[in-house]
């Protein structure tokens, strides 16, 4: 361009490129009585004239050429680098599994220093026992100055099998469970794990039924997709499984849930693999198999109440709860006043109307009792008399269905 603006003159002179013509030279009609005669007209517009030349063209094919050819050198430089490496892919492939196993090691060891884990007891006992464990995502988010509340978990096939645990919302029961699958998870892992000790039998498989979710396109709702998951695990448990279950039939009727919850529990209390078990819940019923079933303990979450607050105090300890404090966490959450007053007025209601229930059940269980039957007539009273005479009259094994009507409504007549 600046070559030929100055063989020629023409100041203005300037090449570009478009899709259509390629490469050219574009001249304004003040100049085009300068242009040569060798240059080839192409394109006339308003205000000026575009040319092409032989040399320009030449130019062009080696330009766009240029792209292609690059592809193809690089093409053919890579192909000879891979088959350079080729004869290299065994040591490569020894050094990168090496290299990563060393990456994972010392992220184990950088982890176990920096938040004082320890080396767990690995042995074929089909015991797990933790002392003081931790959480190691929940501890680490915790604000600063903030102590985790550690927690020991004892299991084995005879003695503690099961642990069924209650008590409050927010207070820590999934925190726990799913703290014991990290644990055991980090151990078998080689890592050291987040406890004061831990001493393990090897497990198997770890099963858990935590969490809501459901199935929608697939016309599954969270309660078939929580069945789903519960029937999976009882179908393949061993004598080395850990199971955990959070809230198993929460997503029914309160009396199909709690039938449920009990018939799972004592499914897998009796199964002749026993596995190991923590199962939270809030159907406080639960806490009766502890007495009735070898091998279920019952634990709860500790809390402290300070009026109409309650405190969340995280450890677990032996022992049910019998309140979820439902009402207080909903508070937390910011349910309006009138909606929380009304709650607890419902809640006052139903725990005394329940009270009254098991009252009077009682007194019919004293009444189903002959030594404290009372008598409902007075021996001495005509009408009592009248409807004995009455019965003594008929034959039992004589009367017919419509003979027997009749009687009865004589005897209803007499009373009335």
């Amino acid at each position: 361009e600046k070559r030929e603006s100055e063989a020629t003159g023409i100041s203005s002179l300037k090449i570009s490129f478009n899709n259509v013509f390629g490469y050219y030279i574009e001249v304004r009609n003040t100049h085009k009585d300068k242009v040569p005669e060798e240059w080839i007209r192409k394109q006339t517009l308003v205000n000026a004239e575009r040319y092409i030349t032989e040399e320009l063209k030449e130019y062009e094919t080696k330009i766009l050429g240029a792209e292609e050819k690059i592809h193809k050198i690089e093409s053919e430089l890579f192909e000879q680098l891979v088959h350079w490496i080729a004869t290299y892919i065994k040591p490569v492939q020894m050094n990168a599994n090496l290299i990563a196993q060393l990456d994972c090691l010392c992220s184990f060891t950088q982890l176990a220093i920096e938040n004082k884990y320890v080396c767990p007891e690995i042995d074929d006992s089909f015991e797990l026992e933790i002392k003081e464990g931790r959480h190691p995502v929940i501890e680490k988010q915790l604000p600063v100055g903030t102590p985790y509340i550690s927690n020991d978990v004892f299991l084995d096939r005879t003695t503690q099998q099961l642990i069924m645990i209650t008590g409050p919302n927010m207070s820590g029961k999934s925190a726990i469970l799913r703290q014991t699958a990290l644990i055991v998870l980090l151990a078998q892992m080689g890592s050291f794990v987040p406890a004061e000790s831990v001493r393990m039998g090897i497990v198997d498989k770890i099963f858990t039924r935590v969490g809501a979710s459901d199935n929608i396109s697939m016309g599954e709702s969270t309660f078939m997709v929580e069945m789903n998951e519960t029937a999976s695990i009882l179908n393949n448990i061993s004598d080395r499984s850990l199971v955990l279950l959070d809230e198993i039939g929460r997503g029914t009727s309160t009396y199909d849930g709690v039938s449920l919850a009990w018939s799972i529990a004592e499914y897998l209390q009796s199964h002749n693999f026993k596995p190991k078990t923590l199962f939270a819940t809030h159907y406080h019923e639960l806490n009766e198999l502890e007495g009735k079933l070898e091998g279920i303990k019952n634990f709860h979450i500790e809390i402290r109440e300070q009026g109409n607050q309650i405190i969340f105090l995280r450890k677990l300890k032996r022992g049910g709860s019998e309140h979820s404090f439902g009402i207080h966490v909903a508070q937390l959450a910011g349910i309006p006043n009138p909606v929380l007053i009304r709650a607890s007025e419902i809640l006052s209601e139903l725990e005394k109307s329940r009270t009254q229930q098991n009252q009077r059940q009682s007194l019919k269980q004293m009444e189903s009792k002959p030594v404290y039957q009372m008598n409902m007539f007075q021996t001495e009273d005509p009408l009592f008399m009248e409807l004995k005479k009455l019965l003594k009259q008929i034959d039992i094994n004589a009367i017919t269905p419509v003979e027997a009507l009749l009687k009865l409504q004589n005897m209803k007549k007499v009373i009335e």
